[in-house]
């Protein structure tokens, strides 16, 4: 079988969408050596492949992607099989789905926050998707979601036949596992002078993932506790709000912003070294950080919608992300109870390997077929 895929996510800047591209096609090489996999990117974003360059095909286009996007949408020309050799199945990683030839066409529908929760996100991003989304769901052969809560949205907001969606979990790279706290504790020292225990929080800082509620909630902890608050990912919409929450509380030298981290790797450390991670998201497709914490032995806060039950089960403890008061609470009880964080530091790891990037690289493949077959 001859399979495309959409290289684009994965840039040295990968975020959730890029790691999920990456270990996805990682497992999927791993498994079908018989099968040739042909990448496909465009615009000026450079795909940073890793230890997978050389190993798949890679067909890339000058184009800036949204010139690109904006032609396929009018003229439907070049078809994306054309221009990689010819294909049975283009998998479309990231929500775009690209006219083909022949090939059978399978989109990955990560999330459906931009109709789920339109206010929590960028008016540029949910003008452009709300109008495509439900064509391209029902244009493709096949759908795939990494969730059940996103198969239900799917089928709520797209109206598609559920028979046509595909769930294929996500999972954690192998590498992401615990270390000794003391040698995480140590390696942050050393890189990034960061010392004294902390309270994690991973992910775009963003409106939709909340945390601004989480800085609020932490000042109610702030004079309890010797803890800081760590915030990890890059800013993206409504990110003015955690700041400006942060100043209100005097809290500039206990919230600390450590931006992207460029080596995916070095979240480890943070995972390990941390007492707690929170989570206080109010929509997600699937919530990747929370397995990565609970892998690496970290104690989970998150809330009680969306997929967060489906990926943390009973290993998380779980909050109300619009009530600061209850948020702060279920924080205070971890903090405070060490049986509590060694409980769930156990029932976290054990949780996490539920989960692996083989059954959704099978799961994905399965689907392949199935819309190869239809063709």
């Amino acid at each position: 079988m001859r399979v495309g895929f959409d290289l684009n996510p994965i840039t040295s800047h990968r975020t959730g969408v890029g790691n999920y591209c990456y270990y996805l096609l990682k497992s999927l090489l791993g498994l079908y050596p018989e099968t040739k996999f042909s990448g496909f990117s465009s615009g000026s974003a450079k795909v940073e492949l890793g230890s997978l360059s050389g190993r798949v095909a890679h067909r890339h286009v000058g184009v800036p992607t949204r010139v690109l996007y904006g032609w396929w949408q009018t003229f439907h020309k070049p078809e994306v099989d054309r221009l990689l050799g010819g294909l049975d199945v283009y998998h479309a990683t990231n929500f775009f789905l690209p006219p083909t030839w022949r090939a059978a066409r399978v989109l990955m529908v990560h999330d459906l926050a931009f109709l789920a929760r339109p206010a929590y996100c960028d008016p540029a991003v949910v003008r452009p998707f709300s109008r495509k989304a439900r064509k391209f769901a029902r244009e493709a052969d096949g759908l795939l979601v990494n969730s059940n809560s996103t198969k239900r949205d799917v089928v709520q907001f797209l109206d598609v036949d559920p028979a046509k969606i595909v769930v294929a979990p996500l999972a954690v790279d192998e590498d992401l596992c615990p270390m000794l706290p003391e040698a995480a504790q140590e390696q942050l020292a050393q890189r990034f002078n960061m010392k004294g225990p902390f309270i994690l929080f991973v992910g775009t800082i963003e409106a939709r993932k909340n945390p601004a509620n989480l800085v609020r909630a932490f000042g109610r902890l702030a004079g309890e506790f010797p803890h800081k608050l760590v915030l990890i990912g890059e800013r993206g919409y409504g990110a003015q709000e955690v700041f400006e929450a942060v100043a209100q509380l005097g809290l500039a030298g206990r919230v600390v912003e450590m931006g992207y981290l460029p080596d995916y790797l070095q979240l480890r450390a943070f995972y390990s070294a941390a007492d707690l991670f929170v989570f206080p998201t109010r929509y997600e497709g699937f919530g990747l950080p929370v397995l990565e914490a609970m892998a690496c032995g970290c104690p989970v806060v998150t809330s009680a919608n969306s997929s967060m039950r489906e990926v943390a089960g009973g290993a998380a403890l779980y909050a109300d992300p619009e009530s600061v008061e209850n948020l702060a609470a279920v924080m205070r009880r971890v903090l405070e109870e060490a049986g509590t964080r060694e409980n769930m530091t156990v029932l976290g790891q054990d949780r996490a390997k539920l989960f692996s990037w083989e059954s959704c690289a099978k799961a994905t493949y399965e689907l392949y077929q199935r819309c190869a077959a239809l063709i």
